[in-house]
Parts: C-alpha cells; sequence; structure tokens
C-alpha cells in the first residue's frame, strides 16, 4: 500500500496490489455484506487468458499498518479462455457471463458457501456467436438483464441468449446499420442500445420483428466522425432513461432517452478514449469513469434532477496512471480499478 496525492491536490488512500496480468475488466460480486470482499476480473493479452475470483482478505503476515487495514486479495477460482476477455457482467447473484474477442460466451455459477469461501463451477460455452460470411467475427460486448444476456459484435449484429437455456432466442440484424458494434446496454426487458463505429447510437425494442432501431442518434461532432466513435455505455440504476456513453475523443455523453433528439450534456472529464462507466449501485449518486490515459475520475450526482444538464453536481479526478486503466467498479465502500499494468488499486469512495 502507499499514500498518493490525488490530481486536486488532496491526499488520499490508495491500496495497490500487482495480479501479474493485463485486466480488462473487474467486477464486485453483487450484494455482499460488510463482511464479504469477492470480486472477479478477466484478462487480456495472455496466451491463455482468464476469469479469476478473489476474496480480499486479511494479511495475517503483513499485521496492521496504519491505516487498520491490511488486506490482500487472494485467488479462490479461476476459468481458461481462448482470446481475450472483452465483456464481463453479472446476469444475477449466481451466474457470471463472459465473452472474449473469440466469439464465445461462457456463463459461471457462483458458489457462496460463506462470507470467506466462494468458487465457481462452469455452466455452458456458446461458440461463434458472432459470425460474417460463413467466418467468425470478434464479439465486442455484453450486458445482461432478468436472466437474458446481449451481446454485440463485429458483424454488427445484436443476439439475445436466454440465461438458463444457454440459447440464442432473437437476433437483431439491422441491414441498413451493420457497421461494428462496440458497446451495448440492456436497460429493460424489451430496449437494448447499442453504440456503434461510426459514431451512432442505436436503440431496440426486442419485440419488434423488424430489426429497426426504434430511433437512431449520432454522437459525432459535423466534420469529425473519425474521432468521435462511442467506446463504452450505461445507464444510472435509479434513473434508467439516463444513459452515458463515452467517446474515443474523451467527452462522456449523458443523454435521457425520453427525449431522444433532445439536447443532451456534454460532460469534458477525460482527455483520452474512454474506457469504462459504472454507477453506484444502490442509494449513492456515484458514477466513476476511467480512460486509456490513466484517469479515474469520481462524479457527483444529483439523482433527483429533473433536466439531464442538471444531473452532475461535481467530478473529482482521484487517479493518474502511466498506462491505460481498462475497467472500473464500485460497491457501497470502495472502488476496484485496473487495466494494463497489472496493477490492481482500491480507493475509499468519498463526498
Amino acid at each position: 500500500m502507499y499514500r498518493a496525492k490525488s490530481e486536486d491536490g488532496q491526499s488520499t488512500e490508495i491500496l495497490s496490489f500487482l495480479l501479474s496480468n493485463k485486466m480488462s475488466h473487474v467486477r464486485w460480486l453483487p450484494h455482499q455484506t460488510e463482511d464479504e470482499h469477492f470480486f472477479v476480473t478477466g484478462s487480456w493479452g495472455e496466451r491463455v487468458n482468464t476469469v479469476r475470483l478473489w476474496n480480499l482478505v486479511y494479511d495475517e503476515l503483513g499485521g496492521d499498518d496504519e491505516t487498520g487495514v491490511p488486506l490482500s486479495p487472494k485467488l479462490t477460482a479461476e476459468f481458461g479462455v481462448t482470446g481475450d476477455i472483452v465483456g464481463l457482467e453479472f446476469i444475477d447473484d449466481k451466474l457470471l457471463a463472459s465473452v472474449t474477442s473469440e466469439g464465445t460466451l461462457s456463463v459461471l455459477d457462483l458458489n457462496r458457501e460463506s462470507t470467506l469461501s466462494c468458487d465457481f463451477t462452469h455452466k455452458y460455452n456458446m461458440h461463434d456467436l458472432h459470425m460474417f460470411n460463413g467466418n467468425r467475427s470478434v464479439c465486442t460486448s455484453v450486458s445482461a438483464f432478468n436472466q437474458y444476456i446481449t451481446t454485440g459484435g463485429e458483424d454488427g449484429c445484436v443476439n439475445i441468449v436466454a440465461a438458463d437455456a444457454g440459447q440464442v432466442v432473437r437476433t437483431i440484424r439491422d441491414t441498413e446499420n451493420s457497421s461494428s458494434i462496440q458497446c451495448i446496454t440492456f436497460i429493460y426487458p424489451d430496449l437494448v442500445m447499442t453504440g456503434r463505429q461510426y459514431g451512432l447510437i442505436d436503440c431496440y425494442d426486442t419485440r419488434d420483428d423488424q430489426s429497426k432501431p426504434v430511433f437512431s442518434v449520432e454522437t459525432c461532432y459535423e466534420g469529425d466522425r473519425g474521432l468521435n466513435k462511442p467506446t463504452c455505455m450505461n445507464y444510472f440504476p435509479r434513473n434508467k432513461q439516463i444513459v452515458v456513453i463515452g467517446l474515443e475523443s474523451g467527452p462522456i455523453i449523458m443523454w435521457d432517452i425520453r427525449k431522444p433528439y433532445g439536447a443532451s450534456l456534454l460532460c469534458g472529464g477525460h482527455e483520452h478514449s474512454v474506457t469504462d462507466i459504472q454507477f453506484a449501485k444502490e442509494e449513492q449518486n456515484f458514477m466513476l469513469s476511467t480512460d486509456m490515459g490513466g484517469r479515474l475520475t469520481q462524479w457527483t450526482l444529483n439523482g433527483s434532477a429533473a433536466r439531464v444538464e442538471d444531473f452532475i453536481e461535481s467530478r473529482r479526478p482521484r487517479l493518474s496512471e502511466f498506462k491505460p486503466i481498462n475497467t472500473v467498479d464500485m460497491n457501497l465502500r470502495y472502488m476496484l480499478c485496473g487495466g494494463d499494468s497489472e496493477m490492481l488499486y482500491m480507493l475509499e469512495l468519498e463526498e
């Protein structure tokens, strides 16, 4: 552990752990008690990449230090895959979905025996989810909602998978907007949003057999399409109509989907491509974002704001790394982030 100065000059405690692989994703297990500290990571860039399950435990050898938090990550289970892990999301408290650049969806079943013991078993694989002209296409993203999994791919298609059966129940093949899907989010059982390579956000009604978007909007500035493709997407859990989209050039768009062609809020918290955006899961009004330049930013939100323009109260840079930070997540007290430096960082959420 080391003490560092944040970019705003305030002293902050940062716990750092060397995990010895490049992280593409980190996610806390949902609905943990105060005594549980389990999280999962996904790697990229290895010959065999892994989904790993960790437990933050007290380090008996390290002893208590001045912070009173002698924690260290203990590996409790791992699952190897071929290709980079490009998506990692929980379906519910027990099931975890992982997708790879080889187009494989893997579902893992977590067994939480106690506050100190947890592992997972492999439930099933689905291969070649995305195909183009008879060839395997890269899977780029995954999102889950209410026992359904949706994946996006370079073939421009969206697959909706029933998690319990491991079967594709719907494929959205939009022939008019067929460019590569960069990011995806499953907001409601009947509403899926995709961010496409050329700066287009499409919203699909899964009940519509026509595979045409309900609406499409552009994220690009006029004449600057090559630099403003969407890279990540999420929604505010307490107000699902508020969607946020990170762009390759650094800005974050905050947008009310009830007014799809209305004004949106453009936030300038990053100067490099945004890699991940996550919201607090409970009653806290926090948003976290990371970028390719190695910056982690914490945003304080006004969850009761009537207009999207009033949604952000403040932002605060929390960490600067010398390599990309690819992923971030938070529980009620702590945030975890990691990336290409092979280091995992843990910081305390602060008002």
